[in-house]
Protein backbone atom coordinates (compact mmCIF):
# COMPACT_ATOMS: atom_id res chain seq x y z
CA UNK A 1 0.00 0.00 0.00
CA UNK A 2 1.31 3.51 -0.56
CA UNK A 3 0.56 6.37 1.89
CA UNK A 4 0.96 9.88 1.68
CA UNK A 5 2.25 11.14 4.90
CA UNK A 6 2.00 14.74 6.71
CA UNK A 7 4.61 15.31 9.24
CA UNK A 8 5.04 18.92 11.07
CA UNK A 9 7.81 17.64 12.58
CA UNK A 10 6.01 15.75 15.17
CA UNK A 11 8.10 13.81 18.15
CA UNK A 12 6.73 10.42 16.94
CA UNK A 13 7.31 11.03 12.84
CA UNK A 14 10.03 8.66 13.18
CA UNK A 15 8.77 5.95 14.75
CA UNK A 16 5.53 6.08 12.69
CA UNK A 17 7.57 5.92 9.70
CA UNK A 18 9.54 2.97 10.62
CA UNK A 19 6.25 1.10 12.26
CA UNK A 20 4.38 1.61 8.18
CA UNK A 21 7.79 0.60 6.15
CA UNK A 22 8.48 -2.48 8.62
CA UNK A 23 4.50 -3.24 8.15
CA UNK A 24 5.75 -3.53 3.92
CA UNK A 25 3.99 0.06 2.77
CA UNK A 26 5.61 2.67 0.57
CA UNK A 27 5.60 5.75 1.88
CA UNK A 28 5.63 9.45 0.13
CA UNK A 29 6.32 11.97 2.83
CA UNK A 30 5.16 15.82 2.70
CA UNK A 31 6.78 18.02 4.78
CA UNK A 32 5.27 21.42 3.32
CA UNK A 33 4.17 23.46 5.93
CA UNK A 34 0.61 24.80 7.11
CA UNK A 35 0.45 28.43 6.64
CA UNK A 36 -3.33 28.18 7.12
CA UNK A 37 -5.14 25.40 8.52
CA UNK A 38 -8.48 25.57 6.52
CA UNK A 39 -6.99 27.93 3.25
CA UNK A 40 -3.36 27.01 2.30
CA UNK A 41 -2.89 26.85 -1.29
CA UNK A 42 1.00 25.79 -1.15
CA UNK A 43 0.28 22.56 0.91
CA UNK A 44 -3.43 21.55 -0.68
CA UNK A 45 -1.42 21.75 -4.28
CA UNK A 46 1.79 19.52 -3.43
CA UNK A 47 -0.85 16.94 -1.81
CA UNK A 48 -2.93 17.26 -4.94
CA UNK A 49 -0.14 17.18 -7.35
CA UNK A 50 1.67 13.40 -4.96
CA UNK A 51 -2.34 11.84 -5.29
CA UNK A 52 -2.31 12.76 -8.91
CA UNK A 53 1.59 11.40 -10.03
CA UNK A 54 1.59 8.20 -7.57
CA UNK A 55 -1.50 6.50 -6.91
CA UNK A 56 -1.39 7.00 -2.98
CA UNK A 57 -3.85 5.36 -1.58
CA UNK A 58 -4.40 7.22 1.84
CA UNK A 59 -3.28 10.48 3.23
CA UNK A 60 -1.86 10.04 7.36
CA UNK A 61 -0.94 12.95 9.63
CA UNK A 62 -0.55 12.63 13.48
CA UNK A 63 -3.98 15.47 14.38
CA UNK A 64 -6.40 16.81 11.82
CA UNK A 65 -5.79 19.30 9.40
CA UNK A 66 -8.78 20.85 7.74
CA UNK A 67 -7.18 21.76 4.31
CA UNK A 68 -5.95 18.24 4.75
CA UNK A 69 -9.74 16.95 4.89
CA UNK A 70 -10.63 18.90 2.18
CA UNK A 71 -7.82 18.57 0.14
CA UNK A 72 -8.52 14.48 0.15
CA UNK A 73 -12.39 14.80 -0.60
CA UNK A 74 -11.59 16.42 -4.01
CA UNK A 75 -8.89 13.38 -4.55
CA UNK A 76 -11.37 11.42 -3.52
CA UNK A 77 -8.88 9.44 -1.21
CA UNK A 78 -9.26 8.38 2.61
CA UNK A 79 -7.50 10.47 4.93
CA UNK A 80 -6.93 8.92 8.13
CA UNK A 81 -5.63 10.83 11.32
CA UNK A 82 -4.80 9.91 15.02
CA UNK A 83 -5.03 12.39 17.67
CA UNK A 84 -2.91 12.94 20.10
CA UNK A 85 -3.11 16.97 21.46
CA UNK A 86 -6.13 17.59 23.78
CA UNK A 87 -7.58 19.81 23.06
CA UNK A 88 -7.47 20.11 19.11
CA UNK A 89 -9.50 22.77 17.97
CA UNK A 90 -9.00 22.05 14.19
CA UNK A 91 -11.95 19.02 15.34
CA UNK A 92 -14.53 21.78 15.55
CA UNK A 93 -13.96 22.53 11.84
CA UNK A 94 -16.69 22.10 9.52
CA UNK A 95 -14.07 19.67 7.54
CA UNK A 96 -13.62 17.08 10.36
CA UNK A 97 -17.53 15.61 8.62
CA UNK A 98 -15.98 15.05 5.14
CA UNK A 99 -16.81 11.27 4.58
CA UNK A 100 -13.40 10.86 3.72
CA UNK A 101 -12.00 11.30 7.42
CA UNK A 102 -10.94 8.27 8.80
CA UNK A 103 -10.17 10.23 12.59
CA UNK A 104 -8.51 7.87 15.84
CA UNK A 105 -8.95 9.99 18.92
CA UNK A 106 -6.68 9.07 21.58
CA UNK A 107 -9.14 10.14 24.33
CA UNK A 108 -12.84 8.94 24.73
CA UNK A 109 -14.44 12.42 25.61
CA UNK A 110 -12.81 13.68 22.68
CA UNK A 111 -14.00 10.57 20.48
CA UNK A 112 -17.87 10.96 22.32
CA UNK A 113 -17.51 14.66 20.88
CA UNK A 114 -16.97 13.54 17.41
CA UNK A 115 -19.75 11.53 18.13
CA UNK A 116 -21.94 13.82 18.43
CA UNK A 117 -20.81 15.82 15.75
CA UNK A 118 -21.99 13.15 13.24
CA UNK A 119 -18.75 12.70 12.23
CA UNK A 120 -18.92 9.65 10.05
CA UNK A 121 -15.84 7.49 10.80
CA UNK A 122 -13.86 8.16 13.88
CA UNK A 123 -13.15 6.04 16.47
CA UNK A 124 -11.40 5.67 20.16
CA UNK A 125 -7.68 4.76 19.72
CA UNK A 126 -4.90 5.17 22.62
CA UNK A 127 -2.11 6.34 21.74
CA UNK A 128 1.18 3.82 21.38
CA UNK A 129 5.15 4.06 21.48
CA UNK A 130 7.70 2.56 19.39
CA UNK A 131 8.24 -0.76 21.68
CA UNK A 132 11.00 -1.52 18.85
CA UNK A 133 13.16 0.87 19.11
CA UNK A 134 13.07 1.04 23.11
CA UNK A 135 13.90 -1.99 23.40
CA UNK A 136 17.25 -1.65 21.38
CA UNK A 137 17.80 1.59 23.84
CA UNK A 138 17.20 -0.80 27.00
CA UNK A 139 19.88 -3.34 25.47
CA UNK A 140 22.26 -0.97 25.10
CA UNK A 141 21.41 0.60 28.39
CA UNK A 142 22.36 -2.43 29.94
CA UNK A 143 22.57 -3.18 33.57
CA UNK A 144 19.50 -0.86 35.39
CA UNK A 145 22.02 2.03 37.22
CA UNK A 146 18.93 4.25 39.25
CA UNK A 147 20.87 7.49 39.32
CA UNK A 148 17.37 9.72 40.17
CA UNK A 149 14.98 8.67 43.03
CA UNK A 150 12.05 10.92 41.64
CA UNK A 151 12.03 12.89 38.01
CA UNK A 152 9.39 14.44 35.91
CA UNK A 153 9.56 15.45 32.81
CA UNK A 154 7.52 18.20 31.22
CA UNK A 155 6.68 22.01 30.64
CA UNK A 156 5.53 23.93 33.69
CA UNK A 157 3.12 25.88 31.09
CA UNK A 158 3.89 29.47 32.74
CA UNK A 159 3.08 31.52 29.43
CA UNK A 160 -0.50 29.49 29.47
CA UNK A 161 -3.46 31.89 28.01
CA UNK A 162 -5.10 32.94 31.31
CA UNK A 163 -1.66 34.55 32.67
CA UNK A 164 -1.46 36.68 29.17
CA UNK A 165 -5.20 38.28 29.95
CA UNK A 166 -4.29 41.70 30.69
CA UNK A 167 -7.68 42.36 32.68
CA UNK A 168 -10.53 40.86 34.42
CA UNK A 169 -12.59 42.40 36.92
CA UNK A 170 -11.79 41.00 40.39
CA UNK A 171 -15.31 39.27 41.21
CA UNK A 172 -14.96 37.52 37.90
CA UNK A 173 -11.06 36.42 38.67
CA UNK A 174 -12.12 35.37 41.91
CA UNK A 175 -14.58 33.27 40.40
CA UNK A 176 -12.66 31.68 38.02
CA UNK A 177 -9.85 31.17 41.42
CA UNK A 178 -12.26 29.49 43.07
CA UNK A 179 -13.60 26.79 39.73
CA UNK A 180 -9.66 26.49 39.38
CA UNK A 181 -8.65 25.78 43.19
CA UNK A 182 -11.69 23.02 43.79
CA UNK A 183 -10.44 21.30 39.83
CA UNK A 184 -7.01 21.15 41.53
CA UNK A 185 -8.03 18.55 44.03
CA UNK A 186 -10.22 16.57 41.98
CA UNK A 187 -8.60 13.78 39.56
CA UNK A 188 -11.22 11.79 37.43
CA UNK A 189 -14.08 14.24 36.36
CA UNK A 190 -13.37 17.97 35.26
CA UNK A 191 -16.21 20.06 36.04
CA UNK A 192 -14.92 23.12 34.97
CA UNK A 193 -17.15 23.82 31.61
CA UNK A 194 -20.45 22.94 33.67
CA UNK A 195 -19.01 25.85 36.48
CA UNK A 196 -19.03 28.07 33.53
CA UNK A 197 -22.43 29.98 33.70
CA UNK A 198 -23.88 31.46 30.91
CA UNK A 199 -23.69 34.74 33.19
CA UNK A 200 -20.08 34.52 33.26
CA UNK A 201 -19.46 33.90 30.23
CA UNK A 202 -21.24 36.74 28.89
CA UNK A 203 -19.24 38.59 31.52
CA UNK A 204 -16.21 37.28 29.95
CA UNK A 205 -16.58 38.25 26.62
CA UNK A 206 -16.83 41.53 27.78
CA UNK A 207 -12.83 41.39 28.61
CA UNK A 208 -11.52 38.25 26.52
CA UNK A 209 -11.24 38.29 22.82
CA UNK A 210 -10.71 34.27 22.01
CA UNK A 211 -12.08 32.95 18.94
CA UNK A 212 -12.07 29.94 15.88
CA UNK A 213 -12.59 30.61 12.18
CA UNK A 214 -15.84 30.86 11.04
CA UNK A 215 -18.30 28.16 11.21
CA UNK A 216 -16.27 25.83 13.72
CA UNK A 217 -18.62 24.36 16.15
CA UNK A 218 -16.73 25.14 19.43
CA UNK A 219 -18.55 27.17 21.89
CA UNK A 220 -16.73 29.85 24.20
CA UNK A 221 -17.54 27.53 27.48
CA UNK A 222 -15.28 24.74 25.59
CA UNK A 223 -12.79 27.66 24.59
CA UNK A 224 -12.95 29.60 28.39
CA UNK A 225 -12.83 26.24 30.18
CA UNK A 226 -9.53 24.96 27.89
CA UNK A 227 -8.00 27.98 28.76
CA UNK A 228 -8.71 27.64 33.11
CA UNK A 229 -7.72 24.31 32.05
CA UNK A 230 -4.54 25.03 31.19
CA UNK A 231 -3.93 27.48 34.09
CA UNK A 232 -5.01 24.39 36.49
CA UNK A 233 -2.24 22.50 34.73
CA UNK A 234 0.36 25.16 35.70
CA UNK A 235 -0.90 25.49 39.30
CA UNK A 236 -0.95 21.54 39.94
CA UNK A 237 2.29 21.27 38.96
CA UNK A 238 4.14 24.16 40.40
CA UNK A 239 2.01 22.75 43.88
CA UNK A 240 2.84 19.12 43.78
CA UNK A 241 6.61 19.71 42.54
CA UNK A 242 7.02 22.13 45.01
CA UNK A 243 6.06 19.54 47.94
CA UNK A 244 7.40 16.32 46.57
CA UNK A 245 11.02 18.89 45.95
CA UNK A 246 10.50 19.31 50.01
CA UNK A 247 10.56 15.42 51.13
CA UNK A 248 12.41 14.07 47.95
CA UNK A 249 15.28 14.03 45.73
CA UNK A 250 13.76 15.07 42.51
CA UNK A 251 14.73 16.40 39.34
CA UNK A 252 13.11 18.50 36.82
CA UNK A 253 13.55 18.22 33.16
CA UNK A 254 12.33 21.16 31.58
CA UNK A 255 12.73 24.25 29.15
CA UNK A 256 10.34 26.02 31.51
CA UNK A 257 11.48 28.91 33.94
CA UNK A 258 12.22 26.98 37.63
CA UNK A 259 12.86 30.34 39.99
CA UNK A 260 9.66 29.09 41.28
CA UNK A 261 11.33 25.65 42.68
CA UNK A 262 14.44 25.75 43.99
CA UNK A 263 14.85 22.79 45.81
CA UNK A 264 15.03 20.56 42.60
CA UNK A 265 17.25 19.70 40.39
CA UNK A 266 17.56 21.12 36.88
CA UNK A 267 18.34 18.25 34.80
CA UNK A 268 17.34 20.29 31.34
CA UNK A 269 16.09 19.81 28.20
CA UNK A 270 16.70 15.78 26.78
CA UNK A 271 15.74 14.91 23.43
CA UNK A 272 12.54 12.61 22.68
CA UNK A 273 14.26 9.61 21.14
CA UNK A 274 17.66 9.51 22.50
CA UNK A 275 18.03 10.85 25.85
CA UNK A 276 13.97 10.50 27.85
CA UNK A 277 14.04 7.21 27.51
CA UNK A 278 17.48 7.01 29.43
CA UNK A 279 16.03 9.40 32.06
CA UNK A 280 12.84 6.83 32.51
CA UNK A 281 14.84 3.71 32.98
CA UNK A 282 17.08 5.25 35.41
CA UNK A 283 14.54 6.71 37.93
CA UNK A 284 13.42 5.32 40.55
CA UNK A 285 9.91 7.01 40.34
CA UNK A 286 8.80 8.70 36.99
CA UNK A 287 5.86 11.17 37.63
CA UNK A 288 3.07 11.91 35.19
CA UNK A 289 0.78 15.24 35.69
CA UNK A 290 -1.72 14.92 32.96
CA UNK A 291 -3.03 18.07 31.35
CA UNK A 292 -6.17 19.01 32.90
CA UNK A 293 -7.83 18.94 28.75
CA UNK A 294 -7.00 15.79 28.38
CA UNK A 295 -10.44 14.34 30.54
CA UNK A 296 -10.20 10.49 29.98
CA UNK A 297 -7.32 9.68 28.08
CA UNK A 298 -3.63 8.02 28.71
CA UNK A 299 -1.43 10.14 28.37
CA UNK A 300 1.73 9.63 25.81
CA UNK A 301 4.17 10.63 28.44
CA UNK A 302 2.69 7.59 30.79
CA UNK A 303 3.33 5.21 27.54
CA UNK A 304 6.78 6.69 27.09
CA UNK A 305 7.59 6.03 30.73
CA UNK A 306 6.23 2.35 31.07
CA UNK A 307 7.35 1.55 27.14
CA UNK A 308 11.03 2.32 28.67
CA UNK A 309 10.70 0.12 31.52
CA UNK A 310 10.31 2.79 34.30
CA UNK A 311 8.26 3.20 37.28
CA UNK A 312 5.03 5.24 36.57
CA UNK A 313 3.55 7.56 39.37
CA UNK A 314 0.55 9.23 37.74
CA UNK A 315 -2.89 11.32 38.70
CA UNK A 316 -5.67 9.10 38.27
CA UNK A 317 -6.70 9.35 34.55
CA UNK A 318 -10.09 6.83 33.92
CA UNK A 319 -8.69 5.15 30.84
CA UNK A 320 -5.22 4.80 32.40
CA UNK A 321 -7.68 2.72 35.23
CA UNK A 322 -9.15 1.04 32.63
CA UNK A 323 -6.61 -0.23 31.31
CA UNK A 324 -3.49 -0.46 33.41
CA UNK A 325 -3.45 -2.05 36.92
CA UNK A 326 -2.97 0.21 40.23
CA UNK A 327 -0.41 -1.16 42.30
CA UNK A 328 0.60 -4.16 39.96
CA UNK A 329 1.61 -2.55 36.22
CA UNK A 330 1.78 1.24 37.62
CA UNK A 331 0.59 3.39 40.42
CA UNK A 332 -2.03 5.90 40.29
CA UNK A 333 -2.76 8.61 42.97
CA UNK A 334 -6.24 10.90 43.60
CA UNK A 335 -4.93 12.98 45.50
CA UNK A 336 -1.60 15.39 46.60
CA UNK A 337 -1.54 13.30 49.80
CA UNK A 338 -1.27 10.49 48.40
CA UNK A 339 1.49 10.85 45.63
CA UNK A 340 3.46 11.72 48.31
CA UNK A 341 2.33 8.38 50.35
CA UNK A 342 3.18 6.00 47.40
CA UNK A 343 6.34 8.15 46.36
CA UNK A 344 7.44 7.17 49.88
CA UNK A 345 6.32 4.10 50.19
CA UNK A 346 7.92 2.87 45.96
CA UNK A 347 10.97 4.63 47.10
CA UNK A 348 11.25 2.20 50.19
CA UNK A 349 10.01 -0.97 48.35
CA UNK A 350 12.95 -1.77 45.45
CA UNK A 351 11.74 -4.87 44.40
CA UNK A 352 7.95 -4.24 44.17
CA UNK A 353 8.76 -1.35 42.20
CA UNK A 354 11.08 -3.42 40.04
CA UNK A 355 7.91 -5.74 39.56
CA UNK A 356 5.62 -3.22 38.82
CA UNK A 357 7.70 -1.43 36.27
CA UNK A 358 8.58 -4.79 34.09
CA UNK A 359 4.73 -5.68 34.70
CA UNK A 360 3.83 -2.06 32.87
CA UNK A 361 6.36 -2.66 29.98
CA UNK A 362 5.29 -6.25 29.57
CA UNK A 363 1.50 -4.39 29.13
CA UNK A 364 2.95 -1.87 26.61
CA UNK A 365 4.47 -4.39 24.67
CA UNK A 366 1.25 -6.41 24.32
CA UNK A 367 -1.49 -3.24 23.53
CA UNK A 368 0.47 -0.64 22.75
CA UNK A 369 3.24 -0.87 20.26
CA UNK A 370 3.14 0.92 17.62
CA UNK A 371 3.01 -2.19 15.48
CA UNK A 372 -0.29 -3.59 16.83
CA UNK A 373 -1.72 -0.06 16.90
CA UNK A 374 -0.85 0.60 13.30
CA UNK A 375 -1.85 -2.68 12.04
CA UNK A 376 -5.56 -2.28 13.41
CA UNK A 377 -5.93 1.31 12.61
CA UNK A 378 -5.55 0.12 9.00
CA UNK A 379 -8.03 -2.78 9.76
CA UNK A 380 -10.04 -0.37 10.48
CA UNK A 381 -9.93 1.69 7.56
CA UNK A 382 -10.64 -1.21 5.41
CA UNK A 383 -6.93 -0.43 3.84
Amino acid sequence: MKILYYTWNENSQEDMLQTLRGLGHEIVVCDTPCQDYEQDKALSACLEKVVGEQTMDCIFSFNFFPIIAKTAEKCRIKYISWIYDCPHWTLFSPAVKSAYNYIFAFDMLQYQQLQALGVQHCHHFPLAVNTTRLSHQLEKAGEEKKCHDVSFVGSLYENNLYDRLNYLPEYIRGYLSGIMEAQEKIYGYNFVGELLTDEIIEKMNQFISMDLPEGYYATKRELYGEMLNGKITANERLHLLAEVSKRFFLTLYTASDTAKLPQVKKGGIVDYVSQMPVVFRNSKINLNMSLRSIRSGIPLRALDIMGAGGFLLSNYQPELAEYFEDGKELALYGSAQEMMDKAAYYLAHEEERRQIAAAGLRKVRELFSYEVRVKQMLEMTNL
